[in-house]
């Protein structure tokens, strides 16, 4: 008998002063400089894949707007029982990065990459 043991973590964001969809935008741009692989974004959240190589430790990030928050999801895609914290430190890192782009990007520049957005939208 096999045993698989899937690891994950869960945070909650909380819109600040951003709207659902600049916050949105500010989290896809955060995947994409973490040089994530997004996949099914919507106007409610996106799924994207860490790329650390076929060898190494890779993750599932779920990234979803409910009510007045956002929650992310992190879980591990293989079986790696040892590495019990990389999803924590992995959503640490995400939520790091996404406060150093809000404060860089502003309100308006955010509504327009939300705009030029919406037709890649699944």
């Amino acid at each position: 008998m096999r045993y698989e043991f899937t690891q994950n973590h869960i945070e909650e964001l909380h819109f600040g002063n951003l709207t659902p969809e600049q916050l949105i935008s500010v989290a896809i741009e955060t995947s994409k400089s973490l040089g994530w692989i997004l996949s099914n974004v919507n106007e409610k959240g996106f799924v994207a894949y860490t790329n650390n190589g076929l060898f190494s430790w890779n993750a599932e990030v779920r990234f979803k707007i409910k009510n007045e928050s956002a929650h992310l999801l992190s879980q591990s895609r293989g079986n790696e029982a040892i590495e019990l914290e990389k999803d924590r430190v992995n959503l640490q890192g995400f939520i790091v990065t996404l406060n150093d782009l809000k404060k860089k990007l502003t309100p308006v520049c955010l509504t327009s990459t939300y705009k030029n957005l919406q037709p890649e939208f699944a």
